[in-house]
């Protein structure tokens, strides 16, 4: 409101400015509309000359009132304005010409509201505001007075009343004048709390503070003079005269006993003060304490006089000094050179010590002098050569400049400590440092004694290393005990006689190594000896620790070294064989003659040699060895005894002398009866007490063990050829069994599609069964045997793990679904498709798994899970399977993978098998370098689970979705939540829009709400045996149900619940598909489901002005089929079908199979021609000119490999190319190989099925098999 913004007190008349100058007035009002008071300045009537003297007058009083600086507007009576000047408009900001003379006061009212001058107002207030201004002036003048305008400025408003009723209003804008106001206020404020603030400031500070003006009249003395001298502020408060203060004083001051002296000092301090010009002086107190003062003037004749104590700043000094003087005395008296530089590498200090290292630099070490010139000094001298840094060494004759920036480059550094060698000979340990603020420390120790004793300690640790080198090495146990009797040393000897390692044994003592009752013995003997100082030599025994007791002569003594610590130095000879011979020979020998008897009895030859290489000593066993006497031995060397076969023995001596490094190697000696023997010769160089170098060898005479060796390699190749033949027997045994079995399955197969009654229907069924259930035990048989004879040999090549998986799961179905069990396989979204493997053994790991689940599974589901995981060699993969079946009993678990091992080994179990399987299968896994394991709980069912690490193939591109079917809704009804799990997860890595319902009941409420919010379901996946309400049940529902009947539905049923053609139709199935349904399968009928939907909605209601076109099914993946075609060649000129003469060339010697083949090929329509070898094949090639042959690969006159090659030749004459398909019984690695090695295009197996043949021939001649058989 107006009154709340601008009270309406304040509020002076408005801001009524108008546009009009002041000869608007003049042309508008007429001559005589400006009189009282404005006419008298006319002073003229209506003549020309008056009337051009007041128009000029009238000009003049308008640049007047425009000049002003305030807003004037002049109404007349009934309050229209009569003048308008310019500082009235800007002031209210009204452009010119917004108003005219004439105009109303309540016009220039309403244009001042306009401009916001009145802020925020409503009609009414406004009203009753504009009435009171106008009868405020109407009544006469108005004092001025201030009131504040709606943005802020402050004006000030009067209204003086004239003649004939006119009114002269005034604005001044004074907004600037109260801002200055304002901040004069402000600065006043700050200058009082400045001058507070420094009262408070020099009464805290610990100077005396007095100021004293022109008539030496204290104006202003702080807290501390007060203290200073000790005065009461009561008794000198300010204001009084210096001289009074000075007499206040008194008392604290030295000068004030006697009077006369008294005034004379008080005259001479106002003279001082006077002149102004005193400085500072020292003033002593009458308590000993000292007082600077200081004087300074100020303005207008005042001065300023400050006190300060430093009477604890003198204490101070001095005892700097004293400490300055000590550690002088102290940095002198230092045993090393100390240097000090300050931060800007000046010199400051050297002591004694340093001058006298370094006396040539004295003259650099003066007052002034730099580090540099230090430098350049000790450089001409020959000093600082060696500085302990072999780069600036090395610059130090070259380049002196280079050389000096080095060096100083590092005193700069924050710390450095080297070790340097100066121009006198001696070693110094340089300490270097720079403090915080710059300056330089420098100490130089004397460490030339240190590097003395440090060689001495050198050369005296090698002489330990050689003393404890050569007692590691005695042949004797040594040992040394501290005088607690722990050890502190023992040798190799010890340890080998004893059985411990050294970190076993240092620092224990016997009672912690030996039983009790030989500890004490060892225990007692060492406490006498450290005790009396009395060596001692005892027989004793000790036990090795892996039980063998040693016989020992022991000696030990005590031994004190230099500091006075008492060890006790022992060593035992190992005297079992000496105490052995002399308890057969009852006689006593001294421990050298039985060492002699020892190494002369030992069946070994044993001979030192001094350094020249001459024998020194050879044993019987030598002697036995060559044939030479001993001497005939002594004093020679090898070459002289052995002739040429010592050249190699010298060679060898020589490099174990010059190395010291023990040689074992093998020799041949020609001894002299002419025969040759084989020696094991061991050499070791040991160099004796007096010093003299001896070679210690050893030989063995190996000659029998070197025969037993080749009569070992014989055997050996005898094995390895045994394993060849049991190969061959094994490659042989698989013919001879195959081929009778190919007979059998294949009639049996046969037989089985002829007109039988169901007696034998049954008795043909149990032919087909047990020999397919013999042909797996052979094949289990025979792998193993190729896996133990280490013969398997992996196939990788690049496959598709998914297709693969899925493939072993559709073999399986069937059995799963006589035993109605949910058969599952997962396969985890993104996981790379290709992968290099042996896929045959990786189907074999996985056919076995998944067999035995569904075999011992009675109710429930099998679950096949294949996860993976990127790893640097390629994709760690994870493949289980899990059943709800019988389980495995805890202590059975560890052995369902050796070979033979069944769970139930019952008479009555139920369950048949060789117990290979598992066995086969972790050998695969683990020739494939991975691993596999069980968890397995009886009644609770199994899980088997293997992982694989397979680099990853070159992928072959992920499924592209078509662009109309991404995000489709798809809605999965399935009761079983494992296949709801998998399924929804697949349909989510593919892009759908998926959800899922448990049964179908729920899935008609999915459908029925979707339609109702606009979002129809695109397709369905029903499964077809659900509780409650089958699947064939929902899909009737659906299609009879209005808005539903044309929703795709794709339907999942097993092996034995396929839909009849009237119920396929009859419910509009879509797609129908066998569990498990391949991923890949469900994909592409997905796909082509929806699209084919969509593209019937779109022809149905077509697009105004066309719509966008239908994109193509998406491309599925190549089949297993066309992966398999052979590379294309150029084909065999077919002629005419009247010319031609054969389909298909059979060679086959066995007269079964050759019926087999009629049986199966008859019913092709197929022309085909058998043959009983190679050679009649090879013969009916060139006359037949057969499209495709089916060659046996074990054949008389002329094997099928042989065949082939020749077929081959032929063909390379006429450019030809025809199929040759091997028939092999061989099951061992390598057949197929060999096959495709001899230009056959394919492998067949036998026993042959006949699915298996009818697959080839569609493959080799094309998919027109059944019209043949139409035809035929």
């Amino acid at each position: 409101m107006l009154v709340g913004h601008i009270p309406p007190t304040n509020r002076e008349g408005g801001f009524g400015w108008g546009g009009n100058s002041m000869a608007d007035v003049d042309k508008t009002s007429g001559t005589g509309g400006m009189r009282d008071p404005l006419d008298a300045t006319v002073g003229h009537d209506d003549d020309t000359p008056a009337d051009e003297s007041g128009e000029q007058h009238l000009a003049d009083l308008e640049r007047t009132m425009d000049a002003m600086r305030m807003g004037v507007v002049l109404l007349d009576a009934r309050l229209d304005t009569l003048i308008i000047n310019k500082a009235y408009r800007e002031l209210s900001k009204i452009p010119e010409g917004a108003v005219t003379v004439g105009a109303s006061f309540s016009r220039l009212m309403d244009l001042n509201r306009r401009n916001g001058i009145y802020g925020e107002i409503d009609e009414q207030e406004w009203q009753r505001y504009l009435a009171s201004r106008i009868a405020e002036i109407r009544a006469g003048s108005v004092a001025p007075r201030e009131f504040v305008h709606a943005d802020g400025r402050t004006m000030i408003f009067s209204v003086t009343a004239l003649s004939g009723g006119k009114r002269l209003l005034t604005y001044y804008d004074v907004t600037e004048v109260k801002r200055r106001d304002a901040e004069i206020e402000r600065a006043n404020a700050r200058t009082a709390e400045t001058f507070s603030n420094l009262s408070l400031m020099v009464d805290s500070m610990p100077i005396g503070v007095i100021v004293v003006d022109a008539e030496l009249r204290v104006e202003v003395i702080n807290r501390a003079f007060y203290d200073f001298w000790k005065v009461d502020p009561l008794r000198a408060p300010a204001g009084i005269s210096f001289r009074d203060l000075m007499e206040a004083t008194r008392a604290a001051d030295p000068f004030g006993g006697e009077e006369r002296n008294w005034q004379s000092h008080v005259a001479e301090r106002e003279a001082e003060i006077r002149a102004g010009a005193a400085g500072s002086r020292h003033l002593p107190r009458s308590d000993g304490r000292t007082l600077i003062a200081s004087l300074a003037p100020l303005p207008g004749g005042k001065r300023l006089i400050s006190y300060v104590d430093i009477t604890d700043m003198k204490q101070r000094e001095t005892e700097a000094e004293d400490a300055r003087r000590n550690l002088a005395t102290v940095l002198e008296s230092l045993p090393a050179g100390v240097i000090i530089y300050d931060r800007d590498d000046r010199f400051v200090f050297a002591n004694r010590k340093l001058q006298d290292t370094l006396p040539a630099l004295k003259p650099a070490w003066q007052p002034g002098c730099t580090f540099r010139e230090a430098l350049i000094l000790g450089h001409s001298v020959g000093y600082f050569r060696s500085s302990g840094d072999t780069q600036i060494d090395s610059l130090y004759g070259v380049d002196t400049e280079r050389w000096l920036d080095a060096m100083l480059k590092r005193y700069r550094l924050p710390n450095s400590a080297y070790e340097r060698l100066n121009a006198d000979g001696r070693w110094y340990q340089v300490y270097d440092m720079r403090t915080d603020d710059g300056t330089f420390i420098g100490v130089r120790v004397d460490i030339t004694d240190i590097k003395v004793r440090e060689k001495a300690l050198r050369d005296s640790m090698r002489q330990i290393d050689l003393y404890r080198h050569v007692m590691d090495e005695l042949p004797v146990a040594a040992f040394i005990k501290a005088d607690d009797l722990s050890m502190e040393f023992v040798n190799k000897a010890w340890c080998a006689l004893t059985g411990f390692a050294k970190d076993e044994v240092l620092g224990k003592t016997d009672r912690e190594l030996f039983a009790s009752e030989e500890a004490d013995g060892f225990s007692n003997d060492d406490t006498g000896v450290v005790a009396t100082g009395a060596g001692r030599e005892v027989e004793e025994s000790v036990t090795h620790r892996d039980g063998t007791v040693r016989q020992l002569m022991t000696r030990k003594s005590r031994l004190v070294a230099i500091d006075g610590s008492v060890h006790l130095v022992g060593s035992s000879t190992d005297i079992t064989d000496v105490k052995a011979r002399e308890q057969a020979l009852r006689q006593t020998m001294s421990e050298n003659e039985v060492f002699r008897s020892l190494i002369d009895n030992v069946p070994v030859s044993i001979y030192a040699k001094r350094s020249d290489l001459r024998q020194f000593y050879v044993n019987k066993g030598w002697c036995d060895l060559t044939g030479f006497s001993r001497e005939e031995a002594i004093g020679k060397t090898d070459v002289e005894i052995f002739g040429a076969d010592g050249e190699a023995f010298v060679a060898g001596d020589l490099a174990v002398l010059r190395t010291g490094e023990t040689q074992e190697i093998e020799e041949t000696v020609t001894l002299p009866d002419g025969s040759v023997r084989h020696q094991f010769a061991r050499k070791g160089a040991m160099i004796a007490s007096d010093g003299s170098l001896y070679l210690i060898g050893s030989t063995t005479d190996i000659t029998e063990l070197k025969q037993r060796e080749a009569e070992l390699n014989e055997a050996r190749q005898r094995a390895v050829l045994a394993d060849r033949a049991k190969s061959e027997f094994l490659a042989n045994m698989s013919h001879e069994i195959r081929t009778p079995m190919n007979g059998v399955l294949g009639m049996a197969e046969l037989l089985a599609k002829s007109d039988l009654d169901p007696k034998q229907k049954t008795f043909t069924d149990i032919i087909v069964k047990s020999g397919n259930a013999l042909l797996t035990i052979i094949n289990d048989i025979l792998d193993f045997s190729k896996i133990d004879a280490g013969q398997l040999v992996l196939d990788p090549a690049p496959f598709n793990l998914a297709e693969a998986i899925e493939d072993v799961a559709t073999l399986v179905s069937t059995r799963a679904k006589e035993k109605d069990l949910e058969l599952i396989v997962r396969v985890q979204p993104g996981l790379d498709g290709q992968f290099v493997g042996d896929v045959g053994r990786i189907r074999q790991i996985v056919t076995n798994l998944l067999g035995n689940a569904v075999k011992f599974t009675d109710e429930g589901h099998v679950l096949v899970d294949v996860t993976g995981e990127r790893a640097p060699a390629g994709t760690k993969l994870t493949i289980s399977v899990t059943d709800t079946g019988i389980g495995i009993p805890e202590d059975k678990l560890k052995l369902v993978f050796e070979k033979f091992s069944q769970v139930d080994t019952s008479s009555t179990r139920r369950h048949e098998g060789t117990g290979l399987g598992l066995a086969i299968t972790s050998r695969l896994v683990e020739m494939m370098g991975g691993e596999i394991g069980v968890d397995s709980a009886e009644g609770k069912g199994s899980t088997f689970s293997f992982t694989v690490t397979l680099p990853r193939a070159e992928q072959s591109g992920q499924r592209i979705m078509p662009v109309d079917v991404t995000g489709a809704r798809v809605l999965i009804v399935d009761d079983n939540a494992v296949n709801r799990s998998i399924l929804s997860e697949q349909m989510a890595s593919w892009t759908f829009d998926a959800c899922a319902a448990e049964s179908g009941a729920e899935g008609l409420k999915v459908l029925i709400a979707a339609a109702a919010y606009g979002v129809p379901v695109d397709c369905v996946v029903l499964d077809y045996q659900m509780p409650g309400m089958t699947g064939a049940e929902m899909a009737r529902i659906v299609r009879n149900t209005a808005g539903l009947a044309h929703t795709p539905i794709i339907m999942l049923t097993s092996v034995d619940q396929s839909l009849a053609n009237t119920t396929y139709r009859e419910l509009g199935i879509d797609a129908q598909l066998i569990k498990p349904a391949r991923s890949s399968v469900l994909l592409e009928t997905l796909v082509a489901t929806i699209q084919r939907h969509r593209h019937s909605s779109a022809a149905a209601h077509p697009a105004v002005g066309g719509g966008l076109s239908q994109a193509a099914p998406a491309q599925t993946a190549t089949s297993d089929r066309a992966m398999l075609q052979p590379p294309p060649v150029r084909a065999r000129q077919r002629p005419a079908e009247a010319e031609r003469g054969l389909d298909i060339l059979v060679a086959e010697d066995n007269e079964v199979n050759q019926m087999v083949f009629t049986q199966i090929l008859g019913e092709t329509g197929y022309r085909f021609e058998i043959v009983g070898n190679g050679r009649k094949a090879l013969d009916a090639f060139g006359k037949l000119n057969p499209r495709m042959i089916l060659m046996d690969v074990s054949m008389p006159e002329m094997n099928g490999l042989e065949a082939t090659g020749a077929i081959r030749k032929l063909e390379q004459d006429t450019g030809t190319h025809v199929p040759i398909v091997g028939v092999t019984a061989h099951a061992l690695k390598g057949d197929r190989e060999r096959c495709l090695e001899a230009g056959m295009d394919d492998y067949l197996p036998k026993p042959i099925s006949p699915r298996a043949l009818l697959e080839k021939l569609e493959r080799w001649l094309g998919p027109d098999i059944e019209t043949r058989r139409s035809a035929g």
